[in-house]
């Protein structure tokens, strides 16, 4: 699984039903919402798949999505501090 990282703006419409979002990815797909506008993704789709599925939920909002599992120090973090940020995070959140 790659892990991505999604940053939108509020835009003017409706809140977006990330569930649903992230129901619409592969199989397996995670998600961990930080706050209301920026989320950590766990999905075997590219950067190109998620913004392509990411823009029918957007609206108006203006995005980008990022891959982070390419990294040693992806947010300037070690790759082993979110690695284990994301399989902590995200088995707890699923519970």
């Amino acid at each position: 699984m790659k892990r991505h990282l999604l940053v939108f703006d509020d835009g003017s419409g409706d809140d977006l039903d990330l569930k649903a979002f992230v129901d619409s990815l592969d199989e397996g797909a995670k998600m961990l919402a930080l706050d209301g506008h920026v989320c950590f993704l766990q999905s075997n789709l590219s950067v190109a798949e998620i913004s392509d599925r990411f823009v029918k939920f957007a609206g108006s909002r203006l995005f980008f999505v990022s891959d982070i599992s390419h990294s040693n120090y992806s947010g300037r973090m070690p790759s082993v501090f979110w690695e284990d940020f994301m399989r902590t995070r995200l088995q707890t959140a699923a519970e």
